[in-house]
């Protein structure tokens, strides 16, 4: 994300709780150019992990719908690498 958004972190201030899916929509309302690596075929590949507050959001069902995201949450894109 930091080679492609030119940003090191981003912080988004959140006036209401919302569910990921729609967090994810408010980040490419504001960086267009993270389209590729937020679309839910590239999260599915497991380019990268996602923690909110720690947790890996695999652990749920449907993380799209069933995660609330609040304006104290810290959400973390962990790059995975693979090799042999």
């Amino acid at each position: 994300m930091k080679n492609v958004a030119n940003v090191s972190s981003i912080e988004i201030k959140l006036s209401e709780k919302t569910n990921l899916k729609e967090f994810f929509q408010i980040i490419l309302d504001r960086y267009p150019q993270l389209k590729n690596l937020l679309s839910e075929t590239s999260l599915h590949e497991g380019e990268f992990l996602i923690l909110i507050n720690g947790i890996d959001i695999r652990v749920f069902n449907d993380p799209y719908n069933e995660i609330i995201v609040e304006d104290s949450d810290e959400i973390v894109f962990v790059p995975v690498t693979h090799g042999g």
